[in-house]
């Protein structure tokens, strides 16, 4: 009997704290449920807000102060934030917070989830929340001829329909932007020669095209923008130009792309805008080593002796070439062929000939030769006679 009664207590308590709980997680629910977005008491209207054009697209991130509250009466909840762009010839002028909405292209909703909410109340401290939005031009905007700027700007609007204020302008330049066409590769001792053409276009006073040159390692993820000489050739047909990549290794074999580039900059040369077009398609290099290194220079040779034996010691300036391997010394006399007499290293600047004879004049010269065999031209002959 009493053990009956023990298991009938054991089960009321158990009960019990199941109501307990679930009471308190739906109590939990409802209060999380009942949070909404505010903006920050300190906070003023959406900043720092960066606008970058690619090709037909602009991608605008900006910041919001947000925080969780209650909802209790007089709290303000922001609903969304509206995105303006407006037209502008006038970069000064549409850098002025003043400048008229000309155009609604959307809307991006500020509120947040049940768990970024309990978060922020839980913290219960202001939150900056990066938001970002993509506008995609029309036609006559990315073609325009003349100097044009699309202007943008953020306003976050509340619950009621009020303003809590509009971001900075943030302007991006309106002009096309040439395509890359006929993109190919040459080889050279020096580096790898990328050549491309794009199509003749009068581009508005102060606006310059450029091109970004990037490359990827083949077995790697990694890819990277890559500093390059360039040159230009103005032709009849269209513009040529040659980006030359000096910093590549051989033997290896990487992608390249270009990407075309139009800036717009102020009297004294800061980038005020700039876009990017769009990007060509990746072309495939194989940096083989058929090159051979440049010719050894500033070839000395120098007689000398002791105890009665006689030398030639030999110097010459070392060779820059980053793969070199190392020098070949050729030997010949009076109207004789032409030997190789020593294979040298690449850190050795010297050679002492000591198989030489009294009365005899000798004549050397040298080259180079690099990692993968490839040999130079000989070098200019210098004499030694052995008196």
């Amino acid at each position: 009997m009493n053990s009956a009664l023990s298991m009938v207590k054991c089960f009321w308590r158990f009960k019990k704290r199941l109501l307990i709980t679930a009471f308190g997680c739906l109590s939990a629910w409802n209060i999380l449920e009942s949070q909404q977005v505010s903006p920050a008491r300190s906070a003023g209207p959406a900043h720092s807000l960066r606008a970058i054009r690619n090709d037909a697209t602009v991608e605008l991130i900006w910041k919001q102060r947000l925080a969780a509250v209650d909802g209790s009466p007089g709290e303000r909840k922001l609903v969304f934030a509206r995105i303006c762009r407006t037209i502008s010839p006038d970069i000064s002028a549409a850098s002025d917070r003043g400048v008229k909405c000309g155009e609604s292209v959307g809307r991006v909703g500020l509120r947040r989830s049940v768990a970024q909410l309990a978060a922020m109340a839980y913290e219960k401290k202001s939150s900056e929340v990066t938001t970002r939005f993509t506008d995609r031009l029309p036609e006559n905007l990315r073609q325009s001829e003349s100097l044009q700027f699309a202007v943008y700007t953020v306003e976050a609007v509340d619950d009621r329909g009020q303003t809590a204020g509009v971001s900075n302008p943030a302007p991006v330049l309106l002009t096309p932007t040439p395509a890359v066409k006929s993109l190919h590769s040459q080889l050279d001792s020096r580096g790898i020669y990328l050549i491309w053409e794009d199509e003749i276009r009068d581009h508005p006073e102060g606006v310059e095209v450029d091109y970004r040159l990037a490359r990827r390692e083949k077995g790697s993820g990694r890819r990277i923008n890559v500093p390059y000489l360039r040159a230009v050739v103005h032709l009849k047909e269209g513009d040529r130009w040659t980006a030359v990549d000096p910093s590549f290794d051989w033997g290896k074999i990487y992608t390249y792309w270009v990407t075309p580039v139009a800036r717009f900059r102020s009297r004294n040369g800061n980038v005020l805008s700039e876009i990017e077009g769009e990007e060509s398609s990746g072309l495939d290099v194989t940096a083989r080593n058929v090159f051979p290194p440049a010719v050894p220079e500033r070839l000395l040779a120098l007689v000398g002796g002791g105890s009665g034996k006689k030398f030639v010691d030999l110097v010459w300036a070392p060779n820059i070439d980053k793969d070199l391997a190392g020098y070949n010394i050729y030997r010949r006399e009076t109207g004789g062929e032409i030997s190789l007499i020593h294979r040298g290293r690449t850190s050795l600047l010297s050679f002492q000939d000591k198989d030489v004879a009294e009365g005899h004049a000798y004549f050397y010269c040298l080259s180079a030769v690099d990692a993968n065999g490839n040999e130079s031209a000989k070098s200019s002959e210098v004499e030694a006679k052995v008196p």
